[in-house]
């Protein structure tokens, strides 16, 4: 749904947290992607405090299994989840929910939130900036 099929975390020390298939939700250095063709970066606004509480939850998350469920429950609107299994988005809007930039609760299950969504949310009150670098003509 849309242009945005992935999202991620850059942490202030420049490395990621993300949950990926196959691997479920990891830390990465922040350029081992190199088949991003187009890439979008929300800046968020935060206190060192809100920030703290971000990357400790993202920490929390580690090793949390990919969930293949919560996929095939998007594409079949079934709802369908994994119990401790994490996707990309909703990885990102707990995160975000906990730090405080989106209250609580949430208005839909963080696990039915997709990357467009997430996108969609954020876009609407803080500056996106697109990675010209790496557009595909």
């Amino acid at each position: 749904m849309g242009r945005v099929s992935h999202v991620e975390a850059v942490l202030p020390d420049g490395t990621i947290i993300a949950a990926l298939a196959g691997s479920g939700v990891i830390n990465v250095f922040g350029d081992y992607d190199e088949t991003s063709t187009s890439q979008v970066f929300v800046d968020i606004p935060a206190s060192s405090d809100k920030i703290s509480q971000w990357t400790r939850y993202l920490a929390s998350r580690l090793g949390r299994p990919y969930d293949w469920e919560t996929i095939a429950g998007l594409a079949l609107h079934t709802g369908w989840r994994m119990k401790g299994g994490m996707i990309c988005s909703m990885l990102q809007a707990l995160a975000l929910r906990e730090a405080g930039v989106f209250p609580y609760p949430l208005s839909e299950p963080a696990h039915e939130i997709t990357p467009r969504d997430l996108l969609l949310m954020l876009s609407s009150q803080f500056e996106m900036q697109k990675d010209q670098t790496r557009e595909a003509k």
